[in-house]
């Protein structure tokens, strides 16, 4: 298992394993100075949208979880899906797929052989993700109970294919961040739009919201609200968290007038394609300072 030398230096591995006839990738940060936090440390998986890879992962995102992990001992994986698409076995985009695998298992496999290598804390793994990243961050919450801590889900509400499933469970603190204006995944819900293609329905934000409050036992009520608007950027946030939850908080990050982006992350493609980038807050910073409260 490569650490960083002694010299504190972080190290970024590729680790691969057979999968389905394929060899699936992910890339493995070490954070630098490793050594020096003692116990077993969080694990933050920072999962790629449609069409994308781990490089475009740490472009969007700037570099930022890395950064982070340094800063405060957490490692952090990218992983890589087969063929750049993830198949969560259901829904418009998996049963296009000419060629199946089994996507869920290549999670539990991720999972188990990064904490038998590295010092993980079994009770401490996260998942994050944009786009189809995002509906990878529901599907692990509630496909695999008991193995995801928390997730933070970037310009996805949750997917129509997911309700059954995500209704019940035992509860999951959630983070989800998601653009007034994104032109791809609907806020109010309804078909996801790529290139002129519907991709999938999902439910409102309001609606995935209400879902989840209920799951996590949080009462009726107004949430306490947050207004952040220090930029002039043509965007602002409202943060929004409900109060009295039994089992586990429920977050909104409103970004008004955001679209399918990254808050302070990379203009990945032209804002008449997917909106504003949001300067009023980052991400990856947010999705941490959640993380780290559990």
């Amino acid at each position: 298992m490569p650490l960083p030398d002694s010299a504190g230096f972080p190290v970024m591995e590729t680790h691969g394993f057979d999968f389905f006839n394929d060899t699936a990738t992910t890339e493995i940060y070490t954070p630098g100075n490793a050594a020096s936090f003692s116990g077993k440390r969080p694990l933050v998986l920072v999962i790629h949208g449609g069409g994308g890879t781990h490089r475009g992962t740490l472009r969007l995102t700037k570099r930022r979880f890395n950064r982070l992990a340094d800063a405060h001992g957490f490692y952090v994986v990218y992983p890589n899906a087969i063929d750049r698409m993830w198949d969560f076995g259901e829904g418009k985009v998996s049963s296009e797929f000419s060629v199946r695998r089994d996507d869920l298992n290549y999670f539990r496999q991720l999972i188990a052989q990064v904490q038998e290598r590295y010092p993980i804390d079994p009770d401490r793994v996260f998942a994050s993700g944009m786009s189809r990243g995002g509906q990878a961050s529901w599907f692990l919450a509630c496909r695999l109970p008991g193995t995801i801590r928390a997730i933070a889900p970037f310009t996805m509400p949750l997917p129509a294919f997911l309700e059954d499933d995500c209704r019940d469970g035992p509860p999951v603190p959630v983070a989800l961040f998601n653009g007034t204006a994104d032109p791809i995944v609907p806020y109010d819900g309804g078909e996801v739009r790529i290139r002129g293609r519907d991709r999938g329905r999902v439910l409102s934000t309001d609606e995935t919201l209400a879902l989840w409050r209920k799951r996590n036992g949080c009462p009726q009520g107004e949430p306490h609200s947050v207004q952040i608007d220090k930029t002039d950027d043509g965007t602002a946030v409202e943060r929004l968290e409900w109060p009295g939850c039994r089992g586990a908080p429920v977050v909104l990050y409103r970004i008004i007038d955001a679209g399918h982006t990254w808050p302070s992350g990379r203009q990945y493609l032209p804002e008449r394609l997917v909106g504003k980038v949001s300067q009023e807050i980052d991400g990856a910073d947010e999705a941490w300072r959640f993380f780290s409260r559990f």
